[in-house]
């Protein structure tokens, strides 16, 4: 049975990885979003956690961790909303899930990258705690929200 993080969120198995492509491909067209072998390398491979957030069996968005090893530090990868179902709150109910998980493991920090341009997910994080450590000049090789260059933000857990 698979573990259930909070209402309507678990962890994902490995039969949900073609939903999950499907909203990646859906929030990140082209070459911007990772492509399917990438995901399934952080998904099932990496040190990370993939959670799904879903309704009626239907997978609405999904997160994913990566953990350092001997670090208190640990990394949102992505964060995806299908656009279907965007401002509901499922993207923020996501990342106060996981979280509580990464306190769970003995993480003291969350880290993530963000589009300079996407000011709706900046408001996201700002709103969850997180907080301004640097700006990324470059750090895309293709635009996202019409830059190259993402922020780097962080939250005390």
């Amino acid at each position: 049975m698979k573990e259930i993080l909070q209402s309507g969120i678990c962890r994902a198995n490995a039969n949900e990885i073609d939903a999950i492509v499907e909203i990646e491909q859906k929030c990140f067209p082209g070459k911007v979003g990772y492509s399917k072998r990438q995901l399934e390398q952080l998904f099932l491979k990496a040190n990370s956690d993939c959670l799904v957030e879903k309704q009626d069996g239907v997978v609405r968005a999904f997160l994913i961790v990566t953990y350092r090893p001997r670090s208190l530090t640990c990394n949102i990868e992505t964060i995806d909303v299908d656009p279907a179902f965007k401002n509901r709150g499922i993207g923020l109910k996501l990342l106060k899930a996981a979280e509580i998980d990464m306190k769970r493991r003995g993480m003291r920090w969350s880290q993530l990258e963000v589009s300079e341009g996407n000011e709706a997910a900046l408001k996201v994080y700002k709103n969850a705690g997180y907080k301004f450590k640097e700006r990324l000049e470059g750090y895309y090789k293709f635009e996202h929200n019409g830059t190259c260059n993402a922020i780097r933000m962080v939250k005390t857990l």
